[in-house]
């Protein structure tokens, strides 16, 4: 729903959807779609299978959402874009690999979330972004690995991130963060908390 109007699809909402608009859940929903517009998404603590796909250069923020089996996966290689995940739930089932990946934006934001049985991990960044912030996420039964920076991070920040059985907490490869600042975070039950290969910085854990 979008103000007053109802649509029978999340597709339809979304392509109904004036930019800064808020769509709401009103029931569960199974169905993949693509965010190709600046919109909210709100999931009224409602469930949601499928994948949301973000294209280049949208301002998404997407909230109140219970992900099973599903997740954000921005696909398009870009740098630009402003992606806000917050107060959502999500569930791998132990075979969605990722419940965000990001092939480059400007901006990520993760904060309040709880993530359990991906198959890989929480996020994954591969490509160049200016900005990645995490906050007050946990993470449980990633066996990889919770947080992989592969390429082109320049600043990241991860705050309050708990993390409990994975292989490893954080992987960065080679430079793929420029600055890197890690805080008030805990691991449990994982092998190695951080695997740095380069970048130039990593503090307070």
């Amino acid at each position: 729903i979008i103000g007053g109007v109802y649509y029978e699809t999340l597709a339809a909402a979304i392509k109904g959807a004036k930019s800064g608009e808020t769509i709401t859940f009103l029931k569960n929903i199974n169905e993949s779609v693509t965010v190709n517009q600046n919109v909210t998404i709100n999931g009224n603590g409602k469930q949601y299978t499928g994948t949301m796909t973000g294209n280049a250069g949208q301002t998404i923020t997407v909230q109140n959402v219970n992900f099973v089996n599903g997740g954000f996966d921005k696909s398009t290689k870009s740098t630009t874009g402003t992606y806000t995940i917050k107060d959502c739930t999500f569930d791998g089932a132990g075979t969605y690999p990722y419940a965000f990946r990001f092939k480059g934006a400007n901006k990520v934001v993760v904060e309040n979330c709880t993530v359990k049985n991906y198959l890989y991990s929480f996020l994954y960044v591969t490509s160049s972004t200016n900005t990645v912030s995490v906050k007050n996420v946990t993470v449980e039964g990633c066996p990889n690995y919770a947080v992989y920076f592969a390429s082109g991070v320049v600043n990241a920040t991860i705050e309050g991130l708990a993390v409990k059985n994975s292989d490893n907490g954080f992987i960065i490869n080679n430079t793929a963060v420029r600055n890197l600042t890690v805080k008030n975070c805990t691991m449990e039950n994982v092998g190695t908390a951080i695997v740095h290969s380069g970048g130039e910085k990593a503090i307070n854990c």
